[in-house]
């Protein structure tokens, strides 16, 4: 009878519970830095893609709308957002929305020139190239576009 209940005993002891958290923190210990170091890759390359995509969205309108857009880049609050000339006026007209980098990838970034204009025929009209750097954590990677308004990632 002694033996049976032996068996039928239910739960674990302190040893098995000590190896099993052991275990777990090993696998946090090695797992965690090589999780942190890929969410911050992705949201760098998030945020290039977001960038991109503006960057040829301010394009696209200067040439369907006829008139100069602009790219316009404010670093010290990592905000993104395209304008255009309004046709009746030299007013300024936001196309889309402003994207915050910081509170959507949670990036920041640097940028050498802070607005890159395009003409009617979407060439920029920059005398220098542009670089902007997109940062987070201890991952960068850098978007450069040329004078003619042209991007090289």
């Amino acid at each position: 009878m002694r033996v049976l209940s032996h068996l039928t005993r239910r739960g674990f002891t302190l040893i098995e519970m000590l190896i099993v958290v052991t275990l777990i923190g090993l696998l946090l210990a090695i797992g965690l830095p090589f999780f942190r170091k890929t969410t911050e890759n992705a949201s760098v390359r998030g945020a290039m893609d977001a960038m991109s995509g503006m960057h040829a969205v301010a394009k696209a309108v200067a040439i369907s709308r006829g008139r100069s857009a602009a790219l316009v880049m404010n670093p010290s609050t990592s905000q993104v957002w395209v304008v255009a000339r309004k046709a009746t006026s030299l007013a300024l007209d936001t196309v889309g929305k402003v994207e915050d980098f910081n509170s959507r990838f949670g990036v920041t970034f640097t940028t050498t020139q802070t607005v890159l204009i395009f003409t009617p025929q979407g060439i920029g009209s920059a005398l220098t190239g542009t670089r902007i750097v997109i940062t987070k954590g201890g991952f960068s990677d850098t978007l450069q576009v040329t004078a003619a308004g042209r991007l090289k990632q």
